[in-house]
């Protein structure tokens, strides 16, 4: 029997979580069809919610947002409650105990909530059986400016801190003309940025292609202006893919990394890949290529057994390096890891603390940055996010937002002087 209610129903999607769900919302979203998108909290005959398990207070948000729908529920019984993403994933059980969900959907095979809506057979299944990457087509961002494409899924390094391999799988790439065929139906509806994603982007491959491959073949899409890379690993992003990216003029000049800790100590606790050498040294390689470049880390404070001293090794690391900005979290303890089980987990409050004194080191090198990109005028590169006629306002390829003013539509791709705009403090 479908489930997609007739006339035209009211869809709400809520999307917790990193920049693969939000695309995978948009997918999810233009495969319902014929369907009113609505705020989630808004009446709606349909409640969808995408969940995220990377830490304990994503956990709670996921339960928070699908006990909300079920209360609509409980007022409405036709109204049909989806749950989706990592946190069904890992948790089941937990959320068959929430009550009367209609349908809980893998993360192999959210794409097609819109077919199992409609019908289609729903079989739970164990994501470390999915051997494919699942592409579906998408022209649309949800009201996004920029276009975020994913090309991988899954990952197979299984850090000790780390749900995200339980909850995604084994890696797997999308096909290279599959990853072209969506670039190119981005740029058809007009897109001039694509942001490329995945869980762990560097192990991107189909057969000798890799991501180096993608971002020089995407580059020769006429109306793609920009390219950016989100997050990627530090031992992934060696010599070889920086030399072949460098060549790439519409790559934004923007690397994130997820460094973790900056005590060599703590990041092999972690079951890092890497130690503090190689991001020193990659670090001068990102600079040797790009001189303005904004490089970004996230970092985890209070790792079981990081100590006051292994801590403030981090925060000297950290504090000598040419870095634009942190994103930094207090490590959250996650069910099946290796370091649910070990020893010295830290109070609450020294994370906190933690985290405070490194998100002041984060303002005051966002700052630094900013006043170099102004010292050397700048080229700044983006796409306008502005429904304003007379200014453009854009997060830049440096990784600044900033407005500038002039006549300008929303979606034009905008090139300014440092000294020509404003800089845009979050």
């Amino acid at each position: 029997m479908p489930y997609l209610p007739n006339p035209k129903p009211r869809v709400a999607i809520a999307t917790l979580g990193c920049k693969t769900n939000f695309y995978e919302s948009a997918v999810i979203a233009e495969r319902l069809g014929e369907v009113q998108l609505v705020d989630f909290k808004d009446d709606a005959d349909i409640y969808i919610i995408n969940t995220c398990t990377v830490t304990n207070r994503t956990d709670y948000k996921s339960r928070n947002l699908i006990r909300k729908a079920l209360a609509r529920k409980a007022k409405n019984p036709s109204i049909r409650v989806v749950v989706t993403g990592c946190f069904a994933q890992r948790s089941l059980n937990e959320i068959n105990s929430l009550g009367g969900i209609d349908f809980i959907v893998d993360n192999q095979s959210k794409l097609d909530i819109g077919d199992i809506l409609a019908g289609k057979d729903n079989t739970f299944t164990d994501i470390m059986e999915a051997k494919e990457f699942v592409y579906r087509p998408v022209t649309n961002m949800l009201g996004h400016t920029r276009a975020f494409q994913k090309i991988q899924d899954g990952c197979d390094f299984y850090c000790a801190y780390c749900a995200v391999p339980y909850a995604r799988g084994h890696s797997r790439s999308a096909k290279f003309e599959d990853v072209l065929a969506q670039a190119k139906i981005f740029a058809e509806n007009g897109f001039k940025e694509i942001v490329l994603g995945g869980v762990n982007l560097g192990l991107y491959k189909d057969g000798e292609r890799e991501l180096s491959h993608v971002v020089r073949a995407i580059a020769e899409i006429e109306e793609i202006q920009l390219i950016r890379i989100s997050s990627i690993e530090p031992q992934l992003l060696n010599n070889s893919l920086l030399n072949k990216l460098a060549k790439v003029d519409k790559l934004c000049p923007h690397f994130h990394i997820p460094l973790q800790s900056g005590s060599d100590s703590i990041l092999k606790s972690m079951g890092r890949h890497y130690d503090t050498q190689l991001i020193k040294s990659l670090l001068d390689r990102i600079i040797e290529l790009y001189p303005d470049a904004a490089v970004g880390f996230d970092v985890i404070c209070g790792f079981p057994g990081e100590t006051e001293k292994l801590f403030e090794e981090t925060h000297a690391f950290l504090q000598g390096l040419p870095i634009t900005y942190l994103h930094v979290f207090p490590y959250s303890q996650r069910k099946g890891t290796k370091a649910a089980t070990m020893p010295e987990h830290l109070p609450n409050a020294i994370k906190a603390q933690r985290v405070r004194i490194l998100s002041t080191l984060s303002d005051s090198k966002k700052q630094e940055y900013m006043l170099l990109l102004k010292k050397r005028n700048t080229c700044c590169r983006g796409i306008n996010e502005s429904t304003a006629t007379d200014y453009a306002e854009m997060l830049s390829d440096h990784y600044v937002r900033l407005r500038i003013h002039g006549s300008f539509i929303q979606g034009d791709a905008v090139k300014c002087l440092a000294n020509d705009c404003t800089f845009i403090l979050d």
